[in-house]
Parts: structure tokens; sequence; C-alpha cells
């Protein structure tokens, strides 16, 4: 009898250990193959990594790198956002931590240049090392034997008193950007600037076909230059708060008038954020969607409430994801 009753307290810890340990932290948890183990989307957008990067806090800008081994985003901590990683070894995906670079000043927006040697991204960090935060500026950093420089500023002519947001690059190297700059359209513009020897040039606006007098901004171009995918609040009332917005290259390299993206991927929310997997695939974008319940048919305990506050769809921003099929219908 005295062996049963152990035997039986024995299972009874089992159960109760295994059970405590189904509900385990993703930080323990193992995750391998591409994409950081996820299955892809088809044509109806899919929340990205749930508890793993998207979560109930805000998270923003999904940047894979070039080789598929690197994941950077953003997220939002009590007072500024910081720089978070994610690295492949082997198989294996690691644990998430705070980039080398970023935790100290407000790091959004990374960005990778077409050959994955720098990683480009948006910081109000001094140009002094410890100084007093600035206005946001693109910076850069560069893979040194396996490690992630110091940060660099890009400077001019990119870089001015003005805000610049969101870098991202087509195959040849030219950067578009957007920025508040005082010869704009209205608003913010989207801007694009060559690279050529080695230097970014003046800054070209991409024109009013594009830009309008209210805010275009967070704009990602593919990277042969065939379109360019933004939020616009100047190109009609749209579906939302803000939609994503795309622009087809013509032959005579003029931009066609923006049309919006539709029900894949927009909303009654926010959209923006855009960015392509390296392979061009698929479609990332943020999105603070909520589960859209404007009532309870019962009244709320504390605790529904709070486990709601704590569920992935609780209106923080997150950052989702979808096939790239429906793109080449938009161009007709």
């Amino acid at each position: 009898m005295k062996i049963i009753k152990l035997l039986s307290f024995s299972i009874i810890v089992t159960i109760l250990f295994t059970f405590c340990n189904s509900e385990k932290n993703y930080q323990d948890q193992i995750y391998n193959g591409e994409y950081i183990g996820r299955i892809p989307p088809g044509d109806s957008a899919l929340i990205f990594a749930e508890n793993l990067v998207s979560d109930e806090f805000n998270v923003r800008d999904a940047a894979f790198s070039p080789d598929g081994k690197e994941f950077f985003y953003s997220l939002k901590g009590p007072s500024f956002f910081s720089i978070i990683q994610l690295k492949r070894k082997g198989d294996i995906w690691q644990k998430s931590e705070v980039a080398s670079f970023s935790g100290k000043y407000s790091d959004i927006e990374p960005c990778f240049s077409p050959d994955g040697s720098k990683l480009y991204f948006v910081s109000n960090r001094p140009l002094e090392e410890n100084g007093e935060p600035k206005d946001y500026d693109i910076w850069y950093v560069e893979k040194v034997s396996g490690r992630w420089s110091s940060p660099k500023n890009i400077g001019l002519p990119i870089n001015t008193e003005a805000n610049e947001f969101y870098p991202s690059f087509t195959t040849e190297g030219t950067m578009y950007f957007c920025a508040k700059y005082d010869n704009g359209i209205g608003g913010e513009d989207l801007f694009y600037s060559e690279l050529i020897n080695g230097k970014f040039q003046e800054p070209v606006n991409l024109g009013d076909s594009v830009n309008s007098a209210r805010d275009e901004f967070n704009s990602f171009v593919s990277p042969d230059e065939k379109y360019i995918i933004y939020t616009s609040t100047g190109w009609g009332a749209g579906l939302g708060g803000g939609d994503l917005w795309i622009s087809f290259r013509k032959e005579d390299n003029s931009w066609s008038k923006p049309k919006n993206m539709g029900l894949k991927v927009n909303s009654p929310f926010f959209e923006y954020c855009p960015s392509l997997t390296p392979d061009g695939k698929y479609l990332f974008f943020t999105s603070n969607r909520n589960k859209g319940e404007k009532f309870s048919s019962s009244k709320l305990s504390y605790n529904q409430i709070i486990d709601g506050l704590q569920s992935t769809l609780n209106g923080s921003q997150n950052i989702y994801w979808i096939s790239t099929n429906f793109i080449k219908k938009l161009n007709q």
C-alpha cells in the first residue's frame, strides 16, 4: 500500500510538471527551419510567429537577412523601441535578444543592404556617444568578422535636421525612404537616393503621381524596382485608419497612380511597415487589429479582462505576412 501511495504521488507530480511545462515561455522552446519554423501563408494574411515575435506587446518592422539566418524587428518597451534579433545556428533559432547596437535609444525600422553586409535602421541617438537624443536619422551597422559594428550615421545629403524614416533598397543599392522636407509636396513624402561610387546622391521626390498633399510614409521598394508599397492618407478614405497602397513603375520610369491593396492586407485598423522576404515570396506588414468586439454579451470578470489584455489581438501592433501572389493582379 505504501509503494502504491508513493507511485500515485509520483504520477501526480509528473502530471503537474508536464502541465506546467506545457505553458513554458517561448524563449525555452526550440524553433528550426526557414522563417523561424513557421509554415508560410497563402492568400490570407496570418499573424507572423505568434507568441514568439507577435504577442501582446507592440512589435513592427520585419527584416530577414538575405541568407535567412537572422531576423530583426522592433519592440516597444515602456518608453521607446528597441531592435530585437533572432539568430539561426545550424537549423536552430536561438533565443530573442536585443541587438548589440540597440537598447539605449529609440531604434526602429531595420532593413538589410542588398548583399546583407550592412543593416540600416532609424534612430534618435545622438551623433556623439552618450549625448541627448536628437531627431530621427538613418544609421547603419556593418558585419565585421561575424559581428555587427558600432552604428554609423549616413550623414548628408540624406540626413538633415528633419526626421528621416524607413529605408529600403533596390538591388542596385538605390535607397527609398520618407521625410518631411521643406521642398516636399505635402506632409511626409517618399524620396529615393541613388548610390553612385559608394555615395548616396541628393534625394529625389517621387513626384505627385505617388506623393499627395497629405502623408505618404514607410515605403518598401521591390528589389527590382517594379513596385513600391507604402501607407498613405492622401489618396482616398481607404478601409481604416491607414491603408497600404501600391504604385507600379512604368516603362518611362514614372510611377502609376497608387492603388489600394484591398482587403487582403487592409482592414478597419491601421496597416503600415511593409517589407518583403528576401525571396520576394511573402509580404510582411504591421497592423494593430483586435478581435473587433464592440461589446460583451455577458459581464466580463477581472480575469477575463486581463486575459484579453495579455492576448495577441488586444489592439497592440503585430506583424502579419501573406503570399505576394496577389500583387501582380493589382497591376491590371
